[in-house]
């Protein structure tokens, strides 16, 4: 049994692996925010660690349950907390707060993008 003749074909490039990353980055930036209050030492600001820890919490859950079985709704739904997130420090007037509004705006875009690759991965298969 010579395998001489038999071509190995590489597996498909992206694919698996790229979806893992995407939920790495989706389950950091959840926790990002969740525990940006106390990194970031604004939890003595009300509006500021609320506003980081409820996304936050969202977000991990959604990101839990698109774990068990991918539903588009589900990424949309982390797509408009993401933005919900990178828009808070301006809507809730905590933007002065430097460490606050980088720690929302970052997250919050990272969430985004990440969401909408999902999606898009998830629309070429």
């Amino acid at each position: 049994m010579s395998q001489a003749g038999r071509q190995v074909t590489p597996p498909p490039s992206g694919g698996r692996a790229d979806e893992i990353q995407i939920d790495i980055l989706q389950h950091a930036a959840g926790m990002a925010l969740v525990l940006a209050a106390w990194v970031l030492v604004f939890a003595d600001q009300g509006r500021a660690a609320f506003f980081a820890l409820m996304p936050g919490l969202l977000i991990l859950a959604l990101t839990g349950c698109n774990r068990i079985r991918f539903r588009p709704a589900l990424e949309k739904a982390v797509v408009l907390a993401g933005a919900w997130t990178v828009l808070t420090p301006f809507l809730f007037g905590f933007a002065a707060n430097d460490a606050a509004t980088w720690a929302h705006v970052v997250a919050g875009a990272v969430t985004v993008a990440v969401a909408t690759r999902r999606l898009r991965i998830a629309r070429a298969s």
